[in-house]
């Protein structure tokens, strides 16, 4: 056999045997395979996030949940805004937690001052569930309205709220901050943060145009409410004959209620209100008389005001108050925001019901530190009216909360008198 028929037979064998010794050449790779089957991995990744979106979407509908629910009370104040620009008055506010919410009265401010010849219009916007890192956005929101219509605050009261300051309040809002980000930060801030922690920003865009702004944490947080301990509460029982009579008089008072206000519409902000409640000026005798018994007997429920102090000082840490460096942040920039479009910024402390709250020296030394930062950074100082003789115990409907027909009115008429010269 010649030379060249040796080497054309090992050729053709090569070719027929590619994985033999000596061969080399191989088969053409199957890449066009791997992209296939790529993409449909791919396509049904896709496909379960969308389904698990879907899902997750139903489940914020059946739950009605959404800014609207979640922060009603917020989003009725905001949409008021426009309304509130509008009015030719004098504009005054009056902004903090739910203990602004139960203890301002804007109409009877209003009616007070116009007896002293001052002719304002205002407002509470006091919100239950917002400690001074959502307030502070929430500020911004009033400042983007007011600025947007040329207008500004003649006066704005401000509360300092210790115990929503403190660090177990902060820790308890963790789940929450996310989603009350997104229901209350601008579209230009969120682009912001993208830019500043990509990684945060687009989860917060996400929570925010694809979750209906309601976040994992407080969907965990939500669902694992019956996995926690239960909050602590008072030993003992509370008094049959006292729960039972509350329950009536209660009744009896929100009978009273739907027969005096027919066209309320439930609202959590009421316009016709001013953000305020009902005042004791526009109810008949004999309901005066019901709340005036209903009050005594919240006072006379000893169980229930020892649970209340209880749940206080586990949600708040009301009694030690180690404050959290980040709400004293946020509280100070809120002042700030404020200063940028009111003629004039107080900073106030609501009254404190003393019979139930009783602060160790060493956390009055604490509150007495961080109000001394706040006036050096703010420049305002800050109005102290936890210990007041005009404002009773009697006059709390809890241990924080002061009640409407009594607290409250007592309350707005200090903040009267204490205002009237300068809005003069």
């Amino acid at each position: 056999m010649s030379s060249s028929t040796f080497n054309s037979e090992r050729a053709r064998s090569d070719m027929a045997n590619p994985d033999m010794p000596g061969s080399d050449m191989s088969s053409p790779p199957e890449s066009g395979n791997q992209r296939r089957v790529f993409g449909r991995i791919l396509i049904v990744i896709l496909a379960g996030m969308v389904c698990a979106l879907l899902l997750f979407r139903l489940l914020t509908i059946a739950f009605d949940a959404s800014a609207d629910t979640i922060l009603g009370r917020v989003t009725e104040a905001r949409k008021a805004l426009p309304k509130i620009l509008e009015q030719p008055e004098d504009l005054v506010m009056v902004y903090g937690s739910s203990m602004v919410q139960a203890g301002y009265s804007p109409r009877q401010f209003d009616a007070e001052m116009s007896e002293r010849g001052v002719n304002v219009k205002s407002f509470n916007f006091g919100f239950g569930g917002l400690n001074p890192f959502f307030q502070e956005l929430l500020a911004r929101r009033i400042r983007d309205a007011f600025v947007e219509n040329d207008r500004r605050l003649k006066l704005v009261v401000i509360e300092f709220n210790p115990f929503q300051t403190t660090t177990t309040r902060w820790q308890r809002a963790l789940p929450a901050v996310d989603s009350f980000v997104t229901m209350l930060a601008s579209p230009s801030e969120l682009f912001r943060i993208l830019l500043e922690d990509p990684r945060r920003g687009l989860r917060l865009l996400t929570i925010r145009y694809l979750r209906n702004e309601i976040s994992a944490e407080m969907t965990t947080s939500f669902f694992s409410q019956g996995l926690r301990p239960p909050r602590p509460r008072a030993d003992g029982e509370r008094d049959p004959e006292i729960a039972d009579r509350l329950d009536e008089v209660g009744q009896a008072l929100n009978e009273a209620f739907e027969k005096d206000y027919p066209d309320y519409d439930g609202a959590d902000w009421s316009w016709e209100w001013q953000g305020g409640g009902t005042i004791p000026e526009e109810r008949s005798a004999e309901t005066l008389a019901l709340v005036d018994e209903f009050y005594q007997l919240q006072n006379a429920d000893k169980y229930r005001l020892a649970s209340d102090r209880l749940s206080r000082i586990h949600t708040a840490d009301i009694i030690d108050l180690n404050f959290e460096p980040k709400l004293e942040a946020a509280f100070i920039e809120m002042v700030k925001v404020f200063q940028t479009f009111s003629d004039q910024v107080e900073v106030v402390m609501l009254p404190k019901n003393t019979r139930w709250i009783q602060n160790p020296p060493e956390a009055l030394e604490r509150q007495r530190a961080i109000i001394a930062r706040i006036e050096r950074a703010t420049g305002v100082r800050v109005r102290d009216y936890q210990v007041m003789e005009s404002i009773p115990p009697e006059y709390f409907s809890d241990t924080t909360h002061l009640n409407r027909y009594n607290g409250a009115v007592a309350f707005t008429s200090l903040l009267v008198s204490e205002f009237a010269d300068d809005l003069r």
